[in-house]
This record gives structure tokens, C-alpha cells and sequence, in this order.
């Protein structure tokens, strides 16, 4: 293992990757250091179409395309199966960035590593960062990692990139973690086999379920390759308490999986769904997943990805906002490294502007998803006025949202959510949502082929 780099990034996951990747592209010595050894297991399988161009970017995106079933749009549905709305974001996205991916994590996070080590960063998996001195007595930073032989090393960089993902390394070392206490909330999940492929999973919609009152939580249901869907149920941690404490004392020996069962059972439409379906792999379990880290850079180090923040994934923004991020960071540190340090910390200064005001907007689109008051997902139409001229109503502001647009447009979007927070605002909304045909559908007019062709002909090769 060579000791001297430009970067050493801690963590393989996609921010990590994506880092690596661009850093490796501009011609800069990069060292990726991933405890883990590739393929290996992930949540958060369903991505957004403003990923489509980093992929394009980097290098990824056909292999992508052969490998994962594609996503016209998300479908949020109430429980009851009564009402729903079909956002497909083909309505506001011309040409192949409409379609986004359902992917397989584990094969996902391995095919951008490797890209990774394809554009030239140096990776060694199975290889833990287990310190870091930021001051080091000579300048850079020295790094400490003990590889898969039981060695430790010392490594010298300029730079130190956390991408830990909810390890979390820097921000609990440096005591900046904090719990996101408004999204206490845990997930349930596992792939099923012979599932019923209804409302247009067929056609590659994610699917989201409200479950309201005191659960607070939601179910996706993702197809994540011809004939296997991806169920997840999220719910609020002291309604998992709660009936954890029912269900044991009515004798059940796996609460989890009972609960797991019992409230996929409570919406008509996942009912149908798992009618005669058999559950793939163990059903796995998060718990308390929701945090931030209220320092993200400094003058030698950045932290990009879950390591910096993780929020709820209803929006299924994690992997978007953590390559976009890494994108953001890795271009400020080309700054850093060719041009001077000031200049540099100037580059990332304005980077993280740019993240914090994506974290805090889509922050504020969950709190909006889950205020019983506010916007129901499933029962919005469009509404003329209440965003700027180019989103020419609320309809189409939603599509975008949900596409991905949380960086450059940031702040128009909180402003927009602001106004649907205040309470005079919001009834005027309601007044004047009118419903829109296209979100009565449980299609977005794709064929069977365009969603799981590609990855059809790969197996069939």
C-alpha cells in the first residue's frame, strides 16, 4: 500500500465512489479505504432521475441500464387504497432522464466502486479506518487503517473525505452527531418472490402507502428485478414500542416479523399485492436512522453522504443526495489542490451552501408529507401561482421535487413549502387545487420492455 495521496476517503459506499471517481477523473491521487469486503448488502434501492447525468458522467450508465429496472414515476396511495396520485416525472422531464433506476444495492455500490478503481483511485477493501490526525506536526493529515491482514498502516494525505456512511466516523469522534428527534422512526424490510404486480409495479412505479394517525409511517413496495419486489414498512418508534409490547405478551416469539406482517395486512393495497407471495431473504431491521452532523468541513477534511446526515427515506432522495454531494465536494477539492488552500476552502464553503440547502429542503418536504394537515401525496392535484414562472403549478413542482431538484433550486422550494405551512395559505391552496387526469392513472404510459428489457437481455446472455 503506498502512504502518500492527495485524498483518502474513508468509506466505499456511493458517496465515497462518486468522490473518488471525479477526484481520480481530474488526475489527482486518491487512496479509498472500505471496511467491508464488495458486493455486500444496503438499504435505499429506489433512485431519483437527477441522478441520470452523474451517471452519464462518470462513466456508469449503460452498465447501469443493463443490469436494474427502470422508474418512470412514484405512486403514493392511502391506506385504505381509496385515493391516490400517480406522479410520473415524464410529465416535466424530456427525454431517457425521465426514466431513474430500482437497483439491487449491493451490485449498485459495487459497480461505482469499481468504476472507481477503472478512472485510477487506489481502493482496498476489507481495510478499516481506525484514526485520523487532521493537524498532522508536518501539514496534511495522517490516516490509520488496518487492512484484511491484521496490519495497521499510516497513511499521509492532504485531504481526509469521511464517507462512512452511518458510521458516522468523523462526526462521533468529533461529538457532532445529533439525533433527528422530529423523524424517530425505524424500518422493517425484505424482498418477496410471486408477488402480485399491481397498480403499475408492472411498470416500474415505486409505490408509497400512507399509514397515518400514530404510526407515522408509510410501506414502499419497489420491483427491484423481473419477478421480486422489495416491501419496506416504516414506522414511528413509539408505536414499534408499543405493539413490540403487545405482541410479545400475546406469546409471539418474532414480534418483528409479526409486526412486519400485520401492518402490510392493514392496506388494501399491499394486501393484494403479497396475496400467494413468499418472502425472499431475512427481514431486516434499522432502527433509529435518522441524524445530522453539525459540522460537515474544515479546513482538511470533509464529510459527504450518511456519514454527514441521514434523513428519512420516503423521498428516496439518500443515493441522490449523496453522489450530488460528493460531486459538489470533489469539485471544490480539484480547487483546493490545483489552485491554493484559501481558494479551496472558499470552493467548499460554497458547496456545502449548496448541500445544507438540499438537506434542509428535502427536510422539510417530509415534515410536509408527514403533517396530517398539511399536502397529502395521495390526494394532491395541481394549483396555479404558488411557485416560480417556470413550474407552471403545485402539480409540477411536486414532479420536480420528487425527480430531485433540491440543489440549484433550493431555496424557491422552501420558500413555496413555507407558504403551504401557513395556515391561511394552505386553505387557499385547497381552494384552488384543481385534480389533475394524469395522476388518476396507475401508469405513465411505459411498456413492459422499456422498465425490464435490458435487464432481461443480460440475463438471458
Amino acid at each position: 500500500m503506498d502512504d502518500q495521496f492527495d485524498v483518502i476517503i474513508a468509506g466505499g459506499g456511493p458517496a465515497g465512489s462518486t468522490t473518488a471517481a471525479y477526484l481520480a477523473k481530474s488526475g489527482h491521487s486518491v487512496a479509498l479505504l472500505e471496511k467491508a469486503e464488495f458486493p455486500r448488502e444496503h438499504v435505499g434501492e429506489s433512485l431519483l432521475p437527477f441522478c441520470y447525468s452523474i451517471f452519464e458522467d462518470l462513466g456508469v450508465l449503460d452498465r447501469l441500464t443493463s443490469l436494474f429496472v427502470r422508474k418512470p414515476g412514484v405512486r403514493f396511495i392511502d391506506v385504505d387504497g381509496r385515493s391516490h396520485t400517480t406522479w410520473c416525472f415524464g410529465h416535466v422531464i424530456k427525454g431517457p432522464g425521465a426514466l431513474s433506476f430500482h437497483v439491487r444495492r449491493a451490485e449498485f455500490d459495487h459497480e461505482l466502486l469499481k468504476n472507481s478503481e477503472r478512472l485510477g483511485a487506489v481502493v482496498h477493501q476489507r481495510t478499516r479506518v481506525t484514526g485520523v490526525e487532521l493537524e498532522a506536526p508536518d501539514g496534511g493529515v495522517l490516516v490509520t487503517a488496518t487492512g484484511a491482514d491484521g496490519e495497521t498502516r499510516t497513511l499521509r494525505a492532504r485531504f481526509f473525505v469521511d464517507a462512512s456512511g452511518r458510521d458516522t466516523f468523523l462526526a462521533t469522534r468529533m461529538r457532532t452527531k445529533r439525533p433527528h428527534r422530529e423523524l424517530d422512526r425505524a424500518a422493517l424490510s425484505t424482498h418477496w418472490l410471486e408477488a402480485q404486480l399491481n397498480g403499475g409495479i408492472d411498470e416500474g412505479l415505486l409505490q408509497i402507502v400512507y399509514l397515518g394517525g400514530e404510526k407515522k409511517g408509510w410501506i414502499w413496495v419497489i420491483p427491484v428485478a423481473h419477478e421480486r419486489v422489495s416491501i419496506g414498512l416504516v414506522l414511528n418508534h413509539a408505536y414499534i414500542r408499543e405493539q413490540k409490547a403487545k405482541l410479545t405478551a400475546a406469546g409471539v416469539e418474532d414480534w418483528r416479523e409479526a409486526l412486519y406482517r400485520q401492518e402490510l395486512e392493514s392496506s388494501t393495497f399491499v394486501r393484494g399485492v403479497i396475496k400467494g407471495a413468499k418472502i425472499a431473504q431475512p427481514l431486516a431491521f434499522n432502527g433509529n436512522y435518522s441524524y445530522y452532523s453539525e459540522r460537515k468541513f474544515g479546513d482538511n477534511f470533509a464529510i459527504v453522504g450518511d456519514a454527514g446526515a441521514f434523513i428519512d427515506p420516503i423521498l428516496a432522495s439518500g443515493v441522490y443526495l449523496s453522489i450530488k454531494s460528493a460531486q459538489l465536494v470533489a469539485k471544490a477539492l480539484h480547487v483546493y489542490l490545483t489552485e491554493d488552500e484559501d481558494a479551496g476552502r472558499q470552493a467548499l464553503r460554497g458547496a456545502y451552501d449548496a448541500i445544507n440547502g438540499a438537506y434542509s429542503l428535502v427536510d422539510r418536504a417530509i415534515e410536509l408529507f408527514y403533517n396530517p394537515v398539511s399536502i397529502n401525496f395521495a390526494q394532491v392535484g395541481g394549483a396555479a401561482g404558488l411557485l416560480h414562472e417556470e413550474h407552471k403549478d403545485a402539480l409540477a413542482a411536486g414532479h420536480f421535487l420528487l425527480a430531485g431538484d433540491f440543489f440549484e433550486n433550493h431555496k424557491k422550494y422552501l420558500e413555496f413549502i413555507e407558504l403551504l405551512q401557513e395556515p391561511r395559505t394552505f386553505r387557499r391552496y385547497k381552494k384552488m387545487v384543481i385534480k389533475d387526469e394524469r395522476g388518476d392513472s396507475a401508469t405513465c404510459g411505459y411498456t413492459h420492455d422499456a422498465i425490464f428489457g435490458a435487464i432481461m437481455k443480460e440475463m438471458a446472455s
